[in-house]
């Protein structure tokens, strides 16, 4: 099984682990946690550690979080049955329970917007001003590229046509190469401004929105029975402000709550699985 966070970062989910079950007299296999990267390897790892401490303590058993290096890997890692529980962006999550059996949960709340940014100073006022201009976009399989990258095509712009692409790593990435002067505009997810540092946020402002989706969606692998699953769902709708995990969670990432999923927030998903898959098979 491919790993894909440093062995660093996951030493003290190891130590913690054994800590708490090192008196049991049989081993419990640990729930393995996948993040999809919408920021890098050691903020995810941080930032879901309460999540992790608060599944520990609930479910009496390790909790492990892993993430990869790009939205396709981290896809391929969910598919091939790396996860027990994905925390995914929504339009893969379509995807694995379409294509894959994969049982969706909750949802992150409330539905995030895609943004975007450019420079306090700079000349621009509406997309429309976009040609000719450099656009830093994260990983084009994220899911706000691909909603903007929607919007802007029905706006009349083309990408690579009326505009250049920037390919960056991350949102992080793609607001620094704004800030520092590579790009013009980058595009970005509303949740990501409360999770860089205050210095990037301050210097940056939007653009434009281009509209709002679903955030993360959390799904257990077909191999992890309906009562297990159940359970999981439930402690997830519990952890909300309702702990102290939950507290520093949502205080530390911006994010708003973990509530109820309903098959129409699925079925509104549908629209975008045809161009998600045309770019994982371009990806490289």
């Amino acid at each position: 099984m491919i790993r894909l966070i440093k062995h660093a970062l996951m030493a003290v989910t190891a130590i913690s682990a054994f800590s708490v079950f090192a008196a049991d007299t049989a081993p419990v296999k640990p729930l393995e946690v996948g993040v999809v990267p919408y920021i890098s390897a050691r903020a995810v790892v941080t930032n879901f550690e309460p999540l992790r401490v608060y599944l520990e303590r609930v479910l009496r058993q390790p909790v492990k979080i892993y993430t990869s290096t790009g939205f396709k890997q981290f896809y391929k890692n969910a598919e091939r049955g790396d996860y027990d529980l994905v925390i995914s962006a929504a339009h893969f999550a379509r995807i694995l329970q379409k294509d894959n059996k994969f049982k969706p949960l909750v949802k992150l709340s409330p539905p995030a917007h895609s943004l975007l940014m450019i420079k306090l100073d700079s000349p621009l006022n509406t997309p429309q001003e976009l040609k000719g201009q450099v656009l830093a976009v994260p990983d084009q399989l994220a899911f706000s590229s691909i909603v903007s990258m929607a919007w802007l095509r029905d706006n009349g712009l083309k990408p690579g046509v009326d505009f250049k692409l920037l390919e960056v790593p991350s949102f992080p990435s793609a607001l620094l190469a704004v800030q520092k002067g590579d790009a013009n505009v980058a595009i970005s997810a509303s949740p990501v401004l409360a999770q860089i540092p205050k210095e990037l946020r301050e210097s940056l402002k939007t653009l434009a929105d281009a509209g709002e989706y679903l955030q993360f969606i959390f799904l257990t692998h077909p191999r992890v029975d309906a009562i297990a699953s159940e359970r999981i769902g439930k402690e997830l709708i519990n952890f909300n402000n309702d702990t102290g995990e939950g507290k520093q969670f949502f205080s530390s990432t911006g994010f708003g709550a973990i509530t109820t999923l309903a098959p129409k927030d699925m079925n509104s998903l549908d629209r975008y699985v045809a161009e998600t898959k045309r770019l994982m098979d371009e990806a490289p």
